[in-house]
């Protein structure tokens, strides 16, 4: 052993063992650690992407207009066939009493139905029945609620939860917050409204608010489409309890507080009520047409 190289560290001195790096071997592996922060920051940046991307389909706005959502209502809808035409259409009259409210019947005998639009016209003999089907908005009197004229939409919104849908030759009634009937009424050059759903599947509709009116409803019993009527004031639950107990399958209100003002009876005598025509006011009619 070589004595000049054994324990030759001073107390005071500090000796780092090893080989010395140069300048350049410390550049090359500085270069290599870049190179596997490239893609170490790539992945992060997707990773960032991808989570933008998810949070972006969680987060975007609702569509405040439902109706033009399509939704599958097949288990909340009536599809009736319309009446065919007989030799000679008109209205048959039925008086009934239900859980002691007096109702009328009205319940078209052949006749084509359709909707009109503002004011009625009284002298048109081909109307068999009407009605006044939409409410209008008490402030700007515009028809509350969705509303399609022959394809045309006048009226956005749902605030009722009924429908009734005249397309072709048949008629939809039912109860859906969306439905695809109301594109399909555009599309098809058909009508739509909406109304508050007073029996569904042959059970309650949607709540009612209170208070009592002369009420009227479209309604179906499995076999024919008809208008129900009270002769007095009753309430909108009252008057659905009433219908169910008649055996109606589905009903949706219509207009009421005022007489019914058009129909033609069974001998032909035509019945027609004055009602008043508010100015301003959008009114709108389910008819039956010889």
């Amino acid at each position: 052993m070589d004595s000049r190289n054994y324990n030759n560290i001073k107390d005071s001195e500090i000796r780092i063992i090893g080989q010395e790096i140069s300048p350049q071997e410390k550049a090359s592996k500085n270069k290599l650690k870049l190179w596997w922060l490239i893609p170490l920051s790539l992945l992060i940046m997707l990773g960032i992407i991808i989570v933008l991307l998810m949070n972006r389909g969680d987060n975007r706005e609702n569509s405040v207009y439902l109706e033009c959502e399509p939704l599958d209502t097949t288990e909340s809808q009536i599809i009736i066939e319309a009446n065919s035409k007989p030799v000679r259409a008109y209205t048959a009259v039925e008086q009934k009493t239900i859980d002691d409210i007096p109702l009328r019947l009205l319940i078209p005998t052949g006749g084509q139905i359709e909707m009109i639009v503002g004011e009625l016209p009284m002298d048109d003999s081909s109307i068999l029945l009407a009605a006044q089907a939409a409410d209008y908005r008490a402030d700007n009197g515009q028809i509350s609620g969705a509303f399609v004229y022959k394809g045309e939409l006048l009226s956005r919104g749902h605030p009722k939860l009924g429908f009734c849908a005249i397309i072709g030759n048949n008629v939809t009634m039912g109860m859906s917050t969306a439905t695809p009937l109301f594109e399909r009424a555009v599309e098809a050059s058909g009508y739509f409204f909406r109304q508050h759903s007073l029996v569904h599947n042959g059970e309650l509709g949607e709540s009612t608010p209170p208070g009592k009116s002369i009420r009227r409803a479209l309604c179906y019993d499995g076999t024919q489409l008809f208008i129900v009527e009270t002769e007095g004031r009753e309430s909108l639950h009252d008057f659905s309890q009433a219908l169910i107990d008649m055996g109606v399958q589905e009903a949706i209100s219509l207009v009421g507080s005022m007489q019914l003002p058009l129909y033609e009876d069974e001998e032909g005598n035509r019945i027609v009520t004055e009602i008043p025509h508010f100015e301003g006011m959008t009114e709108t009619y389910i008819v039956w047409k010889n």
